[in-house]
C-alpha cells in the first residue's frame, strides 16, 4: 500500500513544494552580507538619513542636504545644487499634472477656484527646491550617460528611512565605488530630489531647467518605496524598454520585474519621480520596494524596522549597474524593441523573462492552437478527459481575451497554456508524461505564487488573499485528483494536462 501512496504523494506534492517554495523565493531580496565595508557604511548613512522627519523647505531637510553635500564632497566629487522657488499655486499645477497615471497629458488645465484639498496645504505659499547633481564624466567624448535618481526629502511624519534614504544611501555608495575611476566607459550621474511628497515638484523643476538631459541621458533609473520591506521590483519603464531590460538582467544579480505591475500602477493614486522624466520623454525603469506598504508614510517608516536583505537588494543593484556603465559601452540602450511593448516576468529566483510584445503574441497563437489540437488528438486515439479538455479550452479562451486587453499579464495565462498543451499530446509516452506533468504544474505556480504573493504583500488584505490561495490549491488538487483517477481508470498509459 506504502508502495503506492509514496509515487502518489510525490507526483502530486513535488510540483507544489517546488513551485511554492521557488515562486516565493522569487519575489525575496538576496541575503545581505552584514560583513561587507560599503554596506556597513550604508546602513550608517541610512541611520544618519532618517533621524527625523524632513519635509521640503524645513530646517531638517536642510541638515540631511548639508550632510548629503559633506558626504560628496568627502569622495572628491562636486556637488551641484539646483535651486528653484515656487509658489503653491505652481505648485498645485504640477500636482495637477501628475494626476493618477504617468502618461497623463503635460498641459494642466486651469487651476480650480478655490484649490483642491490636498497634502500640499501644508506648505507655505513660497518655498524653495533644492535638488542636488553629481556628475562622473567619461574621458571619452561619445560616452553614453545614466543618471541614478530618487529623492532626499520625506513624509510629514515619517523620517523616511526606507522613502527614501535607503536608495539615496545606495547611491552615495556607488559614488563611492566610481568616485576615483578616471577612464568611465560613460557618463555616471546621480540626482537628489526634493519635493517628491509634494508633486515630485523638485524633479519636474530639473526637467524643466535642463532640457539637454532628455537627448543625452541614455537610461534615467529611479528608485523609490512604498514600504520598507521585499525585494526591489522593476515596474514602470519608458517606452521600447526591451534593450534596458535586457541590460538590467544581465548586470543585476538579482533582477525582479513585472510588466504587469505598469497596468496596475498606472490604476493607482500614486506616483514617483519617474512620472514627469516620463511625461517628458527620457528613457528609463522605475524600482520600487512594496512589502511592508503598512510602514509607507507611517512614523515607522524609520530605522529601526530596515530590512537589511532590502537595503542589500537597493545596493547591489545600484552598484551593479553603475560599475557595468563604467565598463561597458551604451549603445545598445537605443536599440528598440521590435514591436515597442515588452513583457517581462521572472522565473525561478534571478532569472528576470523578457518578451517583445509580437513574440509573446506569437507564443499565444501556439498554444491556443495546441490546445485546440487535444481534444481532436485524444479523440483520435478514443481517450476519454472532459475534465481536462474544458481546462484546456477555457484556459485558451483566457490567453485570448488577456492578450488582446491586458497583454502585459497574458503570460500568466498562455504560459501555462503552452506547458499544459504539449503535457497533453505526450500522453501516450508515459514516462515523459508524467515528467512533463509535474514541470507544467511547477511552472505554473513558479508563474502564479509570485504575483499573488505580491497582491498580499501590496493591498494589505489578508482574507481575500488567502481564500484566493485556498481556492488555487483546491484546482491545483482537482486537477491532479480527476487525473489519477483517470490514469487509474484507463488500462493504457493517459493523463490530463
Amino acid at each position: 500500500m506504502t508502495k503506492k501512496i509514496l509515487p502518489i504523494l510525490a507526483y502530486i506534492l513535488l510540483p507544489l513544494a517546488v513551485g511554492g517554495i521557488f515562486g516565493v523565493l522569487q519575489v525575496l531580496p538576496p541575503a545581505a552580507d552584514e560583513g561587507s565595508p560599503v554596506f556597513a557604511k550604508m546602513i550608517a548613512d541610512i541611520e544618519m538619513l532618517s533621524k527625523k522627519p524632513h519635509v521640503v523647505g524645513s530646517r531638517e531637510l536642510d541638515d540631511v542636504r548639508h550632510f548629503l553635500i559633506g558626504e560628496i564632497t568627502d569622495m572628491g566629487l562636486r556637488p551641484i545644487v539646483h535651486s528653484k522657488k515656487y509658489t503653491l499655486d505652481e505648485a498645485y499645477i504640477a500636482w495637477g499634472r501628475l494626476g493618477r497615471r504617468s502618461d497623463m497629458p503635460v498641459e494642466p488645465g486651469p487651476l480650480p477656484v478655490p484649490r483642491p484639498e490636498s497634502r500640499l496645504d501644508i506648505l507655505p505659499e513660497e518655498f524653495t527646491v533644492h535638488n542636488i547633481l553629481v556628475k562622473l564624466e567619461s574621458p571619452d567624448a561619445d560616452a553614453g550617460t545614466i543618471l541614478f535618481a530618487s529623492h532626499y526629502d520625506s513624509w510629514p511624519d515619517s523620517p523616511g528611512a526606507a522613502d527614501a534614504a535607503t536608495p539615496i544611501a545606495a547611491m552615495l555608495a556607488a559614488m563611492r565605488t566610481q568616485a576615483d575611476n578616471k577612464s568611465l566607459a560613460n557618463n555616471i550621474y546621480f540626482l537628489m530630489t526634493d519635493g517628491e511628497e509634494f508633486g515630485a515638484v523638485g524633479m519636474l523643476a530639473f526637467i524643466l531647467d535642463h532640457p539637454e538631459f532628455k537627448n543625452t541621458v541614455d537610461m534615467i533609473i529611479n528608485m523609490d518605496a512604498q514600504g520598507n520591506d521585499g525585494a526591489l521590483i522593476l515596474f514602470e519603464t519608458s517606452p521600447n524598454p526591451y534593450a534596458m531590460l535586457d541590460t538590467f538582467r544581465r548586470t543585476v544579480s538579482r533582477p525582479l520585474g513585472f510588466s504587469i505591475a505598469q497596468r496596475v500602477y498606472a490604476m493607482m493614486r500614486t506616483y514617483t519621480d519617474f512620472c514627469f522624466a516620463r511625461q517628458y520623454g527620457w528613457s528609463g525603469i522605475n524600482l520600487a520596494v512594496i512589502g511592508g506598504i503598512e510602514h509607507y508614510h507611517r512614523p515607522s517608516d524609520n530605522f529601526r524596522h530596515i530590512n537589511k536583505n532590502t537595503a542589500w537588494h537597493y545596493l547591489t543593484t545600484t552598484v551593479g549597474l553603475a560599475d557595468y556603465a563604467a565598463a561597458n559601452p551604451l549603445e545598445r540602450l537605443s536599440v528598440p524593441s521590435p514591436s515597442g511593448d515588452t513583457i517581462f516576468f521572472p522565473l525561478m529566483p534571478g532569472n528576470l523573462v523578457i518578451f517583445s510584445r509580437s513574440a509573446a503574441y506569437v507564443l499565444c497563437v501556439l498554444a491556443v492552437l495546441l490546445a485546440l489540437a487535444v481534444p481532436v488528438y485524444r479523440h483520435r486515439k478514443k481517450r476519454k478527459a472532459l475534465f481536462s479538455n474544458i481546462v484546456l479550452l477555457a484556459l485558451a479562451v483566457l490567453s485570448v481575451l488577456s492578450a488582446v486587453y491586458f497583454y502585459e499579464g497574458s503570460y500568466l495565462f498562455w504560459f501555462a497554456l503552452l506547458a499544459m498543451s504539449v503535457t497533453a499530446l505526450l500522453e501516450g509516452i508515459r514516462p515523459l508524461h508524467l515528467a512533463a506533468t509535474m514541470i507544467s504544474r511547477t511552472l505554473a505556480l513558479l508563474l502564479w505564487v509570485p504575483w499573488i504573493y505580491i497582491l498580499s504583500v501590496f493591498t494589505f488584505v489578508p482574507v481575500p488573499v488567502t481564500a484566493a490561495i485556498a481556492v488555487a490549491l483546491l484546482w491545483y488538487c482537482t486537477c491532479c485528483g480527476a487525473e489519477l483517477l483517470r490514469m487509474r481508470k484507463n488500462a493504457g498509459p493517459t493523463g490530463g494536462a
